[in-house]
Parts: structure tokens; C-alpha cells; sequence
């Protein structure tokens, strides 16, 4: 006759003993889920979460971030403190449910292996020992924590009410040890980057999944050096500077040499002292002037031209650039008297050392005017690319035809210019004429 064996409290089958395993179980994923937040939400760095929650170009990131770091702000000590207490208390407690259940489990195992010492009634000894503490150990640090190092956003956000819950839970004891660490160690503040720090920064992102070109990483390491340059180390010398007399005569030789000089202004100077400048001359002044009136240049309205100290750095010259009252700066080291020039800085001074190159304009005979390297216009693939260049020959040979002899002109590739009343069109621009049958 069959009797069914009645669970025992301690026996596998009994609810107690399931209880206690299924608690054991929760613990290790809470104590795992614990381990892996310490590391994951104190490994964020605040400006990189406001970076993201401002500026992530996905909403799921921008929202995570934007959930952390309103997490984080409550106290990033007390965050921490928390995780703590809570990892502390599941480790605690784990070894109380697990000692029983794994003690019920070696009094049941077979007697072979008790009897050849492979389980211990005590946890302490014998091979289930060992695969249990090795199993606790990878699930306790390595598994979680490498999974919120990698996804410790996404985690954080997730588990961010949970954790606010039990700060409110724990506020008691956490939030005072919470004061004494910030009053020990100090609030945490928002890490920054050093200018330093930020150029190389920037070198790290030339690879990636959005890379910084060559040409943009230059533009912002020389936006970041601006202010520690003084326009003395970039200025024109005044030896090399044009300039002109006041009562120097504009007529066709010296217009001819003003326009072919590439410069658009002139300082002017008192005549026979050139450190005694009255203003600056603009050429596009000249544009309704005949050079055959031959008048001196102190006969023309002079622009300001102002003066600054070698100290001043290039932002300094930038924003007064950007106030439109003048593009050129006298360097002086006397500014406001006389005989202390010592050269000249210009707009376009300013934005090379933004660009870190040199710009080259279509009449510039040198690319530096302190190293008189000579202006190379090079080109290639790259820079022409979804560019466009159209050049026409201006020939001088032209063709008479009557006006009358005209039914119509066909343009093909530029606008007509006016004629001669004579009808006189330029052969270079390709017009096509349809002449009328007088036949």
C-alpha cells in the first residue's frame, strides 16, 4: 500500500522552502540591478546629459537625459547613497534565505555525493558551494555592471522612478549622510573643458559616426585661440603698409597703380610724415572721379582710422569690426598721437585666423604680407566640386552692321551690353544675328 510522503517545513517540496528560493532569486536580480546602476547613472557626466537633453537629434535620447538629469540634480551624493544602502541591504539578506534553501538541498542530494564530500550540508564547502558563489559573483558585479556601462542612459531612465521612490524611502538615513558628504567633499559641479581641453577634444572627433572635417576642426581650434593672439602678432608691418599723401595727385598713373594695387583702402598721411595719418581713403570714392582733374587726394572726404594698442587681442578687433565703423585698424603704440604706428590690421587679418588659412582674393600678389609667400591659386576635385566656372575672352576686333541689316540677335551665353549707335557688337559674346533678305 502506497503512502504519500507528507512535506516536510525543510523538505524541497514544501512552500517554505520555494518561498525562500524564489526570494534568493529577487534578491540576486535586485542586488544585480543595484550593482549596475551605481555604475551606470554615477558614471554619466552632467554636461553631457544637458548636451544630449538639449541638442540629441533622437526624442528617445533627448527624454532618457533629459529624466536622469532630473534625477541627478536632487542630489547626485544622495543617489548614491541610496544605491548603496540598497545593495548593502540585499547582500545581507540573501545569505539568511539562501543558507536554508541550499542547506535543505545538500540534506536531500544523493548519497554519493555526500558521501564523496561533492556537497557539504554546509554552504561553506563542496562543489554547489563554489558554482553558487561564482554564479553570485558574475551576477552581482560583472554582467550588470557591464551592461549599464554600455547602456547606462537608457537604463537609468527606466529605473529613475524606482530610485526617486526609495530616496523618499530611505530619506531618513540617506539624505543626512547625503549633507555630510557634500559638506566634506564638496557639491558636485558640472564638469567644463579648458580651451586646451576642448582642441583636443575636437581632435578625437575626427572619426566617428558624424566626423569633423579637417577644415572645421581648424575653424574651431582658431575660434578658440582668438583671444589669446594680440593683433601684433598678426598685423601688417608698417614698412609693408600703402599708403598715401595727402597731397599726392590722382591722376591717370597713380589711379592706374591704385587699382592695380588690389587694395580697396589707403591710409593717408600728412605730406613728408608718414607716421602723422589724417585718415582713410576708400576707393570706391573714386569710382565717378576723372582722373584728368588731377586733384590731390586731401580733396576727397577721408574715412575714420582708427587706432589700437598692440595689447588688444583679435576679439577685440573683431567686435569693433562688427560695430560697421571701419574694417582697418592702426596699430599703435601711441594711439591718438603721432609717431607711434607700428602697422595695420584688417578684417580679413581676423577671419584667416578663424579659418587657420589664408584667403586669396583675385588681386592679391601674396598670400602673407609678413612672410611674402606669393599668392598660389590652386585648385582641385574637391573645392570645384557643384562649382561652376564660366570664362569669355574680351576680343577687340568688332563687327559694323547697320541697324537696318538686323531682324534679330540671339544672346547665348551672356547678357547684351549696350552698342555703339553705330551698331557695334563685341565678336567675344558669341551673338548670333539674323540679317534681313533684301532681296
Amino acid at each position: 500500500m502506497f503512502i504519500p510522503k507528507i512535506p516536510t517545513k525543510d523538505s524541497p517540496d514544501s512552500f517554505e522552502f520555494w518561498w525562500k528560493m524564489a526570494t534568493s532569486a529577487i534578491l540576486v536580480l535586485a542586488g544585480g540591478v543595484f550593482a549596475g546602476l551605481s555604475i551606470g547613472l554615477m558614471g554619466l557626466d552632467e554636461l553631457h546629459l544637458r548636451v544630449l537633453a538639449t541638442s540629441s537629434e533622437e526624442k528617445t535620447e533627448r527624454t532618457n537625459a533629459q529624466i536622469v538629469l532630473n534625477l541627478m540634480q536632487r542630489g547626485r551624493h544622495w543617489v548614491l547613497v541610496v544605491l548603496l544602502l540598497s545593495n548593502v541591504i540585499i547582500n545581507e539578506s540573501l545569505p539568511i534565505f539562501l543558507d536554508s534553501a541550499v542547506s535543505t538541498c545538500s540534506a536531500y542530494a544523493p548519497f554519493w555525493l555526500r558521501a564523496n564530500n561533492l556537497i557539504d550540508t554546509q554552504i561553506g564547502g563542496g562543489l554547489l558551494a563554489i558554482v553558487i558563489s561564482a554564479t553570485a559573483i558574475v551576477i552581482f558585479g560583472v554582467i550588470p555592471q557591464a551592461v549599464c556601462a554600455r547602456h547606462g542612459l537608457a537604463i537609468g531612465a527606466r529605473f529613475a522612478p524606482f530610485v526617486l521612490l526609495l530616496m523618499y524611502l530611505f530619506a531618513p538615513i540617506a539624505y543626512p549622510v547625503a549633507k555630510i558628504l557634500d559638506r566634506a567633499l564638496g557639491v558636485h559641479d558640472t564638469h567644463t573643458y579648458k580651451k586646451a581641453e576642448l582642441k583636443s577634444f575636437l581632435q578625437f572627433h575626427r572619426t566617428g559616426k558624424e566626423p569633423l572635417r579637417d577644415d572645421e576642426i581648424g575653424i574651431l581650434n582658431g575660434v578658440l585661440e582668438l583671444s589669446s593672439k594680440n593683433v601684433e602678432m598678426i598685423m601688417t608691418p608698417i614698412c609693408d603698409v600703402v599708403m598715401l599723401s595727402s597731397d599726392t595727385i590722382l591722376d591717370h598713373a597713380t589711379i592706374d597703380a591704385i587699382l592695380t594695387s588690389g587694395y580697396s583702402r589707403f591710409p593717408v598721411h600728412k605730406p613728408g610724415n608718414p607716421f602723422a595719418f589724417e585718415g582713410l581713403l576708400l576707393i570706391k570714392k573714386l569710382l565717378m572721379y576723372d582722373p584728368a582733374r588731377a586733384l590731390p587726394v586731401s580733396h576727397f572726404p577721408l574715412s575714420i582710422l582708427p587706432e589700437a594698442l598692440p595689447s588688444i587681442n583679435c576679439f577685440q578687433a573683431l567686435d569693433y569690426f562688427q560695430t560697421g565703423r571701419a574694417h582697418l585698424l592702426l596699430i599703435s603704440r601711441t594711439p591718438g598721437s603721432h609717431g607711434g604706428a607700428i602697422g595695420l590690421i584688417t578684417l580679413e587679418d581676423v577671419i584667416e585666423e578663424i579659418i587657420s588659412e589664408e584667403i586669396v582674393d583675385e588681386t592679391d600678389q601674396y598670400e602673407d604680407n609678413q612672410s611674402k609667400r606669393h599668392a598660389e591659386r590652386m585648385i582641385n576635385d574637391t573645392v570645384m566640386r557643384d562649382i561652376v566656372e564660366r570664362e569669355r575672352t574680351i576680343l577687340t576686333r568688332t563687327s559694323t552692321i547697320e541697324p537696318t541689316q538686323v531682324a534679330s540677335v540671339n544672346i547665348e551665353t551672356v547678357p547684351l551690353l549696350p552698342g555703339s549707335s553705330q551698331g557695334e557688337y563685341p565678336q567675344a559674346y558669341r551673338y548670333v544675328y539674323n540679317s534681313i533678305d533684301e532681296s
